[in-house]
């Protein structure tokens, strides 16, 4: 039986779904604090932790990257009010596997368990089926039309590619649509997490390592670079890796050539690399947080991938597609949305991109009470947010003063100065904490009026 750490603070609610899960044949313990969690984890080996954004002993943040140092192969799935659902991404980035809002439905939180456990994916690395994720379609804009014109014609290539796109826009698929297209079809496609994988097992993740190498090593283990051999090597949040690693990986990119950790023996690899991320790598090349010439080695071919709300034509083509995803998931037979939720959806900036509309889209349909999505099942944050300005012929975009938005703004005002104290004060280390560069730290403060 698969057995689960349930964290959260409230008791009342732990023991409800503590008591659903067990009647779902899982075996769950539960903590009440992130350091009884901590212990708990040091003891046993779980195959789920189910994690509240907010304890009264820490920060998701903080639990999330010590949970990844403990036991950096075991998903975590994010508990969290909807207001925030941006953090909740930002969390993603660092390593957790999904997230669920408050306030939890059974039925929902069992379909997130049964799901993770029936894809049966390791949380750092993935290696790809012969057919795109059914979660992503092209759609009818011309921004994406654009992008998937662009990945065929560099897909027959050899030529690095660097996909550039907001979390949840679909860089991954991307990527994947480029392999299937290429004369690497045939052989394997390895995604690896840069952001997910703790900095001292990035060697190890990365190149693999050899018995007895480091504490540990009780096996000899392969990297991604050795498994995907003759095909193509997905490296996502490439920005995330630490200065050294970069060296190395520049290394290996020239070369073409890997030593596991603690080998003396080198290994030819034929692969293809596409790397992605979120972030702007010529601001990391400014502050010297990235390689040039690593930069330069990776950045053969770019493609930008637009984000949701630039897509104003393809929403509703998603929200349909997930509909169909949602009715086989929950067995249900919604027909469709409203008119005046087909409006609201429009009207709806989607900060999280496809993974936010997905998500809000099948808990409609859990909550469903007829035979289409009607605006009672909503969150009241999309319901209530004041409408966003979707870029028309190349127009800026107006950004919404919603409900979300503004709650979001402050929960990561509360972050940033909870992790410059944590920080000593001491911005670059802060910086390095929330895994963004310096100059978007100070931004940030500026923006948020911080003073420090």
């Amino acid at each position: 039986m698969k057995k689960i750490l349930l964290i959260d603070d409230d008791t009342f609610i732990c023991e409800i779904l503590k008591k659903y899960l067990e009647k779902n044949n899982y075996v769950v313990n539960t903590a009440f604090s992130g350091q009884s969690a901590q212990e708990l984890l040091k003891k046993q080996n779980f195959d789920l932790v189910l994690c509240d954004f907010r304890l009264p002993d820490t920060s998701g943040l903080e639990l999330l990257k010590k949970i990844k140092m403990q036991k950096p192969n075991t998903p975590v799935v994010i508990i969290t009010a909807y207001a925030d659902v941006k953090v909740a991404v930002q969390l993603m980035k660092l390593g957790a596997t999904d997230y669920i809002t408050k306030p939890i439905q059974q039925n929902e939180l069992i379909n997130v368990v049964n799901t993770l456990f029936e894809k049966k994916a390791p949380s750092i690395v993935t290696e790809t089926p012969t057919h795109l994720n059914s979660d992503f379609i092209v759609g009818e804009s011309s921004q994406i039309k654009q992008v998937i014109a662009q990945a065929k014609r560099v897909a027959p290539t050899n030529m690095s590619v660097i996909i550039e796109g907001e979390t949840g826009t679909g860089k991954e698929y991307i990527a994947r649509f480029i392999h299937q297209n290429s004369e690497r079809k045939n052989k394997p496609f390895v995604a690896i997490d840069c952001g997910a994988i703790p900095k001292e097992l990035a060697n190890s993740e990365l190149f693999g390592h050899v018995k007895g190498s480091f504490t540990g090593a009780i096996n000899d283990k392969e990297g991604v670079f050795q498994r995907a051999h003759g095909g193509t090597l997905f490296l996502d949040e490439i920005g995330n890796l630490s200065y050294d690693i970069q060296l190395k990986l520049l290394r290996v990119v020239q070369e073409r050539v890997v030593s596991k950790v603690g080998d003396k023996i080198s290994q030819n690899i034929d692969i293809r690399i596409i790397t992605a991320t979120n972030e702007n790598l010529h601001a990391e090349l400014q502050e010297n947080k990235f390689r040039e010439d690593l930069f330069h080695r990776l950045n053969e071919f770019n493609i930008k991938l637009p984000a949701l709300r630039h897509r104003a034509q393809d929403i509703l083509l998603f929200a349909s597609h997930f509909l169909e995803i949602a009715n086989a998931d929950l067995h249900t037979e919604i027909s469709g949305f409203s008119p005046e939720v087909e409006q609201i959806i429009m009207k709806y900036p989607w900060y999280g991109n496809l993974r936010e509309l997905k998500n809000v889209v099948k808990r409609s349909v859990l909550m469903s009470n007829s035979n289409r999505i009607e605006k009672d099942v909503l969150p009241n944050e999309i319901v209530y947010a004041e409408p966003s300005a979707h870029p028309v012929n190349g127009a800026m975009e107006v950004e919404s003063n919603s409900i979300l938005k503004i709650a979001s703004y402050e929960i990561e005002k509360q972050l940033i100065v909870k992790t410059i104290q944590e920080a000593g004060y001491n911005k670059s280390k802060a910086a390095e904490m929330l895994n963004i560069n310096r100059k978007t730290l100070y931004n940030k403060i500026k923006l948020y009026d911080i003073d420090m």
